[in-house]
Protein backbone atom coordinates (compact mmCIF):
# COMPACT_ATOMS: atom_id res chain seq x y z
CA UNK A 1 0.00 0.00 0.00
CA UNK A 2 1.81 3.46 -1.11
CA UNK A 3 2.36 5.59 2.34
CA UNK A 4 -0.22 8.00 1.04
CA UNK A 5 -3.02 5.73 1.27
CA UNK A 6 -2.08 4.85 5.04
CA UNK A 7 -4.56 6.74 7.30
CA UNK A 8 -2.92 7.33 11.22
CA UNK A 9 -5.00 7.84 14.08
CA UNK A 10 -4.16 9.36 17.10
CA UNK A 11 -3.27 7.40 19.87
CA UNK A 12 -3.57 8.86 23.54
CA UNK A 13 -0.60 6.76 25.68
CA UNK A 14 -1.65 8.68 29.13
CA UNK A 15 -4.98 8.75 28.53
CA UNK A 16 -6.72 10.02 30.74
CA UNK A 17 -3.88 12.58 31.64
CA UNK A 18 -2.44 12.86 28.73
CA UNK A 19 -3.04 15.88 26.49
CA UNK A 20 -1.58 15.45 22.51
CA UNK A 21 1.28 17.38 22.50
CA UNK A 22 -0.36 19.67 19.39
CA UNK A 23 -1.75 23.49 18.55
CA UNK A 24 -4.28 25.02 16.85
CA UNK A 25 -1.97 26.86 14.25
CA UNK A 26 -5.33 28.59 13.37
CA UNK A 27 -6.12 29.44 17.00
CA UNK A 28 -2.66 30.41 18.27
CA UNK A 29 -2.86 33.56 15.15
CA UNK A 30 -6.37 34.43 15.85
CA UNK A 31 -7.00 34.47 19.86
CA UNK A 32 -4.87 37.42 21.11
CA UNK A 33 -6.36 39.40 17.82
CA UNK A 34 -10.15 38.20 18.80
CA UNK A 35 -9.34 38.54 22.98
CA UNK A 36 -8.04 42.41 21.72
CA UNK A 37 -11.61 43.08 19.92
CA UNK A 38 -13.55 42.36 22.69
CA UNK A 39 -12.07 44.53 24.86
CA UNK A 40 -13.08 47.42 22.46
CA UNK A 41 -16.46 45.88 21.78
CA UNK A 42 -16.67 46.01 25.81
CA UNK A 43 -15.46 49.81 26.00
CA UNK A 44 -17.97 50.60 23.19
CA UNK A 45 -21.34 48.82 24.74
CA UNK A 46 -20.08 49.59 28.47
CA UNK A 47 -17.69 52.97 27.92
CA UNK A 48 -16.15 51.28 30.52
CA UNK A 49 -12.46 50.06 29.85
CA UNK A 50 -11.43 46.47 30.24
CA UNK A 51 -7.73 45.64 29.20
CA UNK A 52 -6.52 42.65 28.29
CA UNK A 53 -3.80 41.04 30.70
CA UNK A 54 -2.75 37.48 28.89
CA UNK A 55 -4.40 35.39 26.47
CA UNK A 56 -4.07 31.28 26.69
CA UNK A 57 -4.58 28.66 23.92
CA UNK A 58 -3.92 25.12 24.96
CA UNK A 59 -5.32 21.31 23.71
CA UNK A 60 -7.36 19.37 26.92
CA UNK A 61 -10.04 16.97 26.55
CA UNK A 62 -13.38 17.92 26.55
CA UNK A 63 -13.93 16.53 29.71
CA UNK A 64 -10.70 18.43 31.34
CA UNK A 65 -12.10 22.03 29.70
CA UNK A 66 -15.41 21.64 31.81
CA UNK A 67 -14.28 20.84 34.88
CA UNK A 68 -11.97 23.57 35.21
CA UNK A 69 -14.61 26.74 34.43
CA UNK A 70 -15.56 28.49 37.03
CA UNK A 71 -17.92 27.89 39.98
CA UNK A 72 -19.85 31.12 39.14
CA UNK A 73 -20.46 32.01 35.33
CA UNK A 74 -21.69 32.02 32.14
CA UNK A 75 -22.03 30.03 29.35
CA UNK A 76 -23.54 30.56 25.92
CA UNK A 77 -23.42 27.69 23.22
CA UNK A 78 -22.85 28.91 20.14
CA UNK A 79 -23.73 27.46 16.63
CA UNK A 80 -21.14 28.66 14.04
CA UNK A 81 -22.66 27.16 10.47
CA UNK A 82 -21.37 26.41 8.36
CA UNK A 83 -18.64 24.96 10.65
CA UNK A 84 -19.13 21.58 12.13
CA UNK A 85 -20.82 21.24 16.26
CA UNK A 86 -21.25 24.29 18.27
CA UNK A 87 -18.74 26.33 20.76
CA UNK A 88 -18.83 27.48 24.14
CA UNK A 89 -18.12 30.99 25.14
CA UNK A 90 -17.69 30.85 29.09
CA UNK A 91 -17.73 34.48 31.04
CA UNK A 92 -16.41 34.25 34.20
CA UNK A 93 -18.75 35.59 37.06
CA UNK A 94 -16.00 37.60 38.61
CA UNK A 95 -15.77 39.68 35.16
CA UNK A 96 -19.95 40.04 34.92
CA UNK A 97 -19.57 41.29 38.13
CA UNK A 98 -17.08 43.89 37.98
CA UNK A 99 -18.37 45.31 34.75
CA UNK A 100 -22.13 45.91 36.54
CA UNK A 101 -20.50 47.44 39.50
CA UNK A 102 -18.49 49.84 37.34
CA UNK A 103 -21.85 50.63 35.31
CA UNK A 104 -23.86 51.06 38.84
CA UNK A 105 -21.22 53.30 40.23
CA UNK A 106 -19.40 51.34 42.46
CA UNK A 107 -16.05 52.40 44.14
CA UNK A 108 -15.14 49.24 45.64
CA UNK A 109 -12.43 46.72 44.26
CA UNK A 110 -12.89 44.92 47.35
CA UNK A 111 -13.19 41.51 46.12
CA UNK A 112 -16.12 39.20 47.71
CA UNK A 113 -17.02 35.69 47.95
CA UNK A 114 -19.67 35.39 44.70
CA UNK A 115 -22.33 32.49 44.80
CA UNK A 116 -24.33 32.95 42.07
CA UNK A 117 -25.29 35.88 39.46
CA UNK A 118 -28.26 38.50 39.90
CA UNK A 119 -30.47 39.33 37.06
CA UNK A 120 -28.72 42.03 36.00
CA UNK A 121 -25.27 40.30 36.10
CA UNK A 122 -26.77 37.89 33.84
CA UNK A 123 -28.14 40.22 31.18
CA UNK A 124 -24.86 42.04 31.22
CA UNK A 125 -23.20 38.59 31.12
CA UNK A 126 -25.31 37.16 28.07
CA UNK A 127 -24.52 40.68 26.29
CA UNK A 128 -20.78 39.42 26.54
CA UNK A 129 -21.34 36.63 25.19
CA UNK A 130 -23.08 37.93 21.98
CA UNK A 131 -19.98 40.58 21.65
CA UNK A 132 -17.52 37.15 22.35
CA UNK A 133 -19.83 35.74 19.55
CA UNK A 134 -19.84 38.03 17.02
CA UNK A 135 -16.29 39.19 17.38
CA UNK A 136 -15.17 35.41 16.66
CA UNK A 137 -17.55 35.41 13.52
CA UNK A 138 -15.95 38.76 12.38
CA UNK A 139 -11.99 37.56 12.85
CA UNK A 140 -12.83 34.22 10.98
CA UNK A 141 -15.49 35.51 8.22
CA UNK A 142 -12.43 36.97 5.95
CA UNK A 143 -10.95 33.43 6.12
CA UNK A 144 -14.43 31.26 5.46
CA UNK A 145 -17.76 33.49 6.37
CA UNK A 146 -19.15 31.80 9.13
CA UNK A 147 -22.96 32.88 10.98
CA UNK A 148 -22.81 32.37 14.59
CA UNK A 149 -25.76 32.09 16.83
CA UNK A 150 -26.21 31.73 20.30
CA UNK A 151 -28.55 28.98 21.19
CA UNK A 152 -28.95 28.84 24.67
CA UNK A 153 -27.69 30.19 28.19
CA UNK A 154 -26.16 28.09 30.93
CA UNK A 155 -24.86 28.82 34.66
CA UNK A 156 -23.47 24.86 35.70
CA UNK A 157 -21.03 22.90 34.29
CA UNK A 158 -22.96 19.80 34.72
CA UNK A 159 -25.21 20.74 32.13
CA UNK A 160 -22.68 22.19 29.66
CA UNK A 161 -21.68 19.43 26.53
CA UNK A 162 -20.42 20.10 23.25
CA UNK A 163 -18.48 16.76 22.38
CA UNK A 164 -17.59 13.29 23.86
CA UNK A 165 -15.84 13.52 27.34
CA UNK A 166 -12.48 12.58 25.71
CA UNK A 167 -12.56 14.84 22.43
CA UNK A 168 -9.96 17.09 22.59
CA UNK A 169 -11.02 20.84 22.05
CA UNK A 170 -8.71 23.92 21.84
CA UNK A 171 -9.22 26.54 24.67
CA UNK A 172 -8.41 29.97 24.21
CA UNK A 173 -8.74 31.46 27.42
CA UNK A 174 -8.27 35.77 28.12
CA UNK A 175 -8.15 37.33 31.67
CA UNK A 176 -9.49 40.92 31.44
CA UNK A 177 -8.63 43.53 34.09
CA UNK A 178 -11.07 46.21 35.07
CA UNK A 179 -10.62 49.28 37.82
CA UNK A 180 -12.57 46.97 40.05
CA UNK A 181 -11.63 43.12 39.71
CA UNK A 182 -10.36 41.09 37.19
CA UNK A 183 -12.06 37.81 35.10
CA UNK A 184 -11.86 35.79 32.73
CA UNK A 185 -13.77 34.53 29.27
CA UNK A 186 -12.75 31.34 27.67
CA UNK A 187 -13.69 30.08 24.22
CA UNK A 188 -14.14 26.45 23.97
CA UNK A 189 -13.96 24.87 20.45
CA UNK A 190 -14.00 21.26 19.03
CA UNK A 191 -11.58 20.22 17.28
CA UNK A 192 -13.82 19.18 14.41
CA UNK A 193 -15.13 22.49 14.09
CA UNK A 194 -11.82 23.64 12.67
CA UNK A 195 -11.51 20.81 10.34
CA UNK A 196 -13.66 22.27 7.69
CA UNK A 197 -11.82 25.97 8.55
CA UNK A 198 -7.80 24.48 8.17
CA UNK A 199 -8.73 22.48 4.73
CA UNK A 200 -9.76 25.83 3.38
CA UNK A 201 -7.06 27.28 4.30
CA UNK A 202 -5.12 24.38 3.39
CA UNK A 203 -6.15 24.22 0.20
CA UNK A 204 -5.10 27.72 -0.60
CA UNK A 205 -1.87 28.37 0.88
CA UNK A 206 -0.45 25.04 2.56
CA UNK A 207 -0.09 26.52 5.65
CA UNK A 208 -1.77 23.93 8.05
CA UNK A 209 -0.99 20.85 6.36
CA UNK A 210 1.63 18.86 4.56
CA UNK A 211 0.60 19.56 0.94
CA UNK A 212 2.82 22.66 0.93
CA UNK A 213 6.53 23.05 2.62
CA UNK A 214 6.52 23.49 6.05
CA UNK A 215 9.50 26.34 5.99
CA UNK A 216 9.81 26.00 9.79
CA UNK A 217 10.00 22.67 10.07
CA UNK A 218 12.70 22.82 6.98
CA UNK A 219 14.68 25.30 8.88
CA UNK A 220 14.77 23.46 11.52
CA UNK A 221 15.82 20.11 10.30
CA UNK A 222 18.63 21.78 8.67
CA UNK A 223 19.33 23.53 11.64
CA UNK A 224 19.88 20.13 13.66
CA UNK A 225 21.50 18.52 10.99
CA UNK A 226 24.23 21.23 11.14
CA UNK A 227 24.83 20.24 14.85
CA UNK A 228 24.89 16.76 13.70
CA UNK A 229 28.81 15.47 12.96
CA UNK A 230 29.93 12.40 10.81
CA UNK A 231 32.97 11.09 11.80
CA UNK A 232 34.50 9.97 8.47
CA UNK A 233 37.54 8.12 7.71
CA UNK A 234 39.67 8.22 4.32
CA UNK A 235 40.63 4.10 3.46
CA UNK A 236 43.87 3.25 1.50
CA UNK A 237 43.35 -0.27 1.28
CA UNK A 238 41.10 -3.17 2.51
CA UNK A 239 41.37 -6.55 2.35
CA UNK A 240 41.20 -9.82 3.86
CA UNK A 241 43.79 -12.44 5.43
CA UNK A 242 43.84 -15.49 7.53
CA UNK A 243 44.91 -14.73 11.05
CA UNK A 244 47.81 -17.11 11.07
CA UNK A 245 49.70 -14.60 8.51
CA UNK A 246 48.15 -12.03 9.97
CA UNK A 247 50.25 -13.41 13.23
CA UNK A 248 53.12 -13.91 12.07
CA UNK A 249 53.64 -10.22 10.61
CA UNK A 250 56.66 -8.22 12.25
CA UNK A 251 57.91 -4.22 12.12
CA UNK A 252 59.55 -4.30 8.36
CA UNK A 253 57.58 -6.56 6.83
CA UNK A 254 55.10 -5.23 3.88
CA UNK A 255 51.46 -5.54 3.27
CA UNK A 256 50.77 -8.12 0.69
CA UNK A 257 48.80 -5.40 -1.64
CA UNK A 258 50.09 -2.61 -3.64
CA UNK A 259 48.37 0.83 -3.38
CA UNK A 260 46.31 2.72 -6.15
CA UNK A 261 45.95 6.20 -6.51
CA UNK A 262 42.26 5.85 -4.98
CA UNK A 263 40.75 5.38 -1.28
CA UNK A 264 37.27 5.05 -0.29
CA UNK A 265 35.86 7.38 1.88
CA UNK A 266 33.41 5.95 4.63
CA UNK A 267 31.30 6.69 7.91
CA UNK A 268 30.90 4.04 10.03
CA UNK A 269 32.01 1.51 7.49
CA UNK A 270 29.08 2.73 4.82
CA UNK A 271 30.44 3.84 1.71
CA UNK A 272 30.04 7.39 0.77
CA UNK A 273 31.84 8.09 -2.03
CA UNK A 274 35.70 7.47 -3.74
CA UNK A 275 38.35 10.27 -3.80
CA UNK A 276 41.71 10.95 -5.15
CA UNK A 277 44.34 11.66 -2.45
CA UNK A 278 47.43 14.55 -2.40
CA UNK A 279 48.10 17.23 -0.27
CA UNK A 280 47.91 21.11 0.24
CA UNK A 281 50.48 23.36 2.32
CA UNK A 282 51.76 19.83 3.64
CA UNK A 283 48.07 18.70 5.01
CA UNK A 284 46.79 15.67 3.80
CA UNK A 285 43.73 16.11 1.50
CA UNK A 286 41.00 14.23 -0.58
CA UNK A 287 39.36 15.02 -3.88
CA UNK A 288 35.73 13.71 -3.60
CA UNK A 289 34.74 11.99 -6.95
CA UNK A 290 30.93 12.64 -6.96
CA UNK A 291 29.44 12.15 -10.03
CA UNK A 292 26.35 13.83 -10.96
CA UNK A 293 23.29 11.43 -10.37
CA UNK A 294 25.03 9.40 -8.88
CA UNK A 295 23.39 7.95 -6.06
CA UNK A 296 25.99 7.42 -2.87
CA UNK A 297 23.62 4.34 -1.51
CA UNK A 298 24.77 2.29 -5.26
CA UNK A 299 28.58 2.56 -4.07
CA UNK A 300 27.75 0.12 -0.81
CA UNK A 301 26.51 -2.36 -3.47
CA UNK A 302 30.00 -2.57 -5.34
CA UNK A 303 31.71 -2.18 -1.60
CA UNK A 304 33.87 -5.59 -2.73
CA UNK A 305 35.63 -3.27 -5.53
CA UNK A 306 37.53 -1.54 -2.08
CA UNK A 307 38.35 -4.85 -1.45
CA UNK A 308 41.60 -5.53 -2.68
CA UNK A 309 42.94 -9.16 -3.28
CA UNK A 310 45.92 -10.47 -1.92
CA UNK A 311 48.55 -10.06 -4.93
CA UNK A 312 50.33 -13.15 -5.58
CA UNK A 313 52.03 -11.70 -8.73
CA UNK A 314 54.27 -9.20 -6.68
CA UNK A 315 57.59 -10.69 -6.99
CA UNK A 316 59.50 -8.30 -4.91
CA UNK A 317 57.17 -7.78 -1.83
CA UNK A 318 59.13 -9.69 1.26
CA UNK A 319 56.67 -10.92 3.31
CA UNK A 320 57.47 -12.50 6.85
CA UNK A 321 56.98 -16.17 7.08
CA UNK A 322 55.24 -17.99 9.32
CA UNK A 323 57.34 -19.75 11.85
CA UNK A 324 57.15 -23.36 12.50
CA UNK A 325 55.17 -23.93 15.52
CA UNK A 326 53.63 -26.94 17.75
CA UNK A 327 50.20 -25.85 17.12
CA UNK A 328 47.19 -27.79 18.01
CA UNK A 329 43.76 -28.86 15.99
CA UNK A 330 42.12 -25.71 17.33
CA UNK A 331 45.13 -23.40 16.48
CA UNK A 332 45.31 -24.51 13.05
CA UNK A 333 41.47 -24.20 12.63
CA UNK A 334 41.70 -20.76 14.14
CA UNK A 335 44.64 -19.58 12.11
CA UNK A 336 42.31 -19.63 8.90
CA UNK A 337 39.69 -17.32 9.74
CA UNK A 338 39.44 -14.89 8.11
CA UNK A 339 40.24 -10.88 9.47
CA UNK A 340 39.72 -7.96 7.40
CA UNK A 341 43.17 -5.56 7.09
CA UNK A 342 42.46 -1.57 6.16
CA UNK A 343 44.97 0.98 6.04
CA UNK A 344 43.67 4.59 6.56
CA UNK A 345 45.02 8.18 5.26
CA UNK A 346 43.18 9.66 8.12
CA UNK A 347 40.23 11.10 9.67
CA UNK A 348 37.75 14.29 9.15
CA UNK A 349 34.46 15.55 10.84
CA UNK A 350 31.82 16.54 8.75
CA UNK A 351 28.15 17.99 9.79
CA UNK A 352 25.15 15.81 7.76
CA UNK A 353 24.32 19.17 6.14
CA UNK A 354 28.22 19.55 4.72
CA UNK A 355 27.78 15.96 3.67
CA UNK A 356 24.98 16.23 1.71
CA UNK A 357 26.46 19.51 -0.37
CA UNK A 358 29.83 17.82 -1.29
CA UNK A 359 29.96 17.95 -4.76
CA UNK A 360 32.53 16.47 -7.32
CA UNK A 361 36.11 17.61 -7.02
CA UNK A 362 35.73 19.16 -3.60
CA UNK A 363 38.85 18.96 -1.27
CA UNK A 364 38.11 17.58 2.27
CA UNK A 365 41.20 18.07 4.58
CA UNK A 366 41.91 15.01 6.87
CA UNK A 367 43.74 15.39 10.30
CA UNK A 368 47.12 14.09 8.44
CA UNK A 369 50.34 15.82 7.72
CA UNK A 370 52.63 14.77 5.20
CA UNK A 371 55.02 12.31 6.76
CA UNK A 372 52.82 10.84 9.66
CA UNK A 373 52.52 7.33 9.28
CA UNK A 374 49.71 5.84 8.19
CA UNK A 375 47.40 3.21 10.20
CA UNK A 376 46.95 -0.05 10.64
CA UNK A 377 44.02 -1.83 11.57
CA UNK A 378 42.29 -5.57 11.95
CA UNK A 379 38.35 -6.18 11.89
CA UNK A 380 38.16 -2.37 13.54
CA UNK A 381 41.13 -2.41 16.37
CA UNK A 382 44.48 -0.64 15.82
CA UNK A 383 47.40 -2.79 14.66
CA UNK A 384 50.04 -0.42 14.16
CA UNK A 385 51.70 2.20 12.11
CA UNK A 386 53.08 2.21 8.16
CA UNK A 387 54.69 3.74 5.76
CA UNK A 388 54.35 3.84 2.22
CA UNK A 389 57.69 2.00 0.19
CA UNK A 390 58.04 1.57 -3.56
CA UNK A 391 58.07 -2.35 -4.35
CA UNK A 392 59.12 -2.52 -7.88
CA UNK A 393 57.57 -2.00 -10.90
CA UNK A 394 56.21 1.35 -10.29
CA UNK A 395 53.98 -0.25 -7.58
CA UNK A 396 53.88 1.22 -3.85
CA UNK A 397 52.97 -0.62 -0.77
CA UNK A 398 52.77 0.15 3.00
CA UNK A 399 55.72 -1.74 5.28
CA UNK A 400 54.69 -2.10 8.57
CA UNK A 401 56.93 0.96 10.95
CA UNK A 402 55.66 -0.34 14.37
CA UNK A 403 53.23 -2.23 16.49
CA UNK A 404 50.20 -0.71 18.68
CA UNK A 405 51.26 -2.54 21.82
CA UNK A 406 55.32 -0.89 20.87
CA UNK A 407 54.30 2.99 20.75
CA UNK A 408 51.56 3.09 23.38
CA UNK A 409 48.62 4.38 20.77
CA UNK A 410 48.17 7.30 18.83
CA UNK A 411 48.79 9.59 20.92
CA UNK A 412 52.19 8.62 21.32
CA UNK A 413 53.12 9.02 17.85
CA UNK A 414 51.46 12.19 17.90
CA UNK A 415 54.01 13.14 21.16
CA UNK A 416 57.21 11.67 19.71
CA UNK A 417 56.35 13.87 16.23
CA UNK A 418 56.45 17.24 17.93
Amino acid sequence: MPETDIEYEIIDLLDPGGIPQLRSVLMESLSDRILRQISVNIFQKTRYPVQVLSSITNVISHESALGSLPDVMLAGTIDVSPLRGRILIVVDGDLIGAIVDALCGSTSSTTYERYELSILETRIGKQLIMLTSKTIEDSISPLIEIHSDPLSYETSSALLAIGDAKDWVVVVTGIFETALGSGAIKIVIPYTTLEPLEAKISNQSGLLTGQADDVSWSRSVDRFLGDIYLNIKAELLKFSLQIGDVDAWGVGDVLPVSLSDMCTILSDDVVLFEAKYGQINGTVCCSALVFGGTDMSDLNEGAELRKMEVEKDIQDLEIGKIPEKSKSNIRSTLDRVEVDVSVELGRSKLSFKEARAIRHGQIIALDRQIGDPLSIYINGQKLGYGEVVAVGNDRYGVRITSLNEENGGEEDIKIRRS
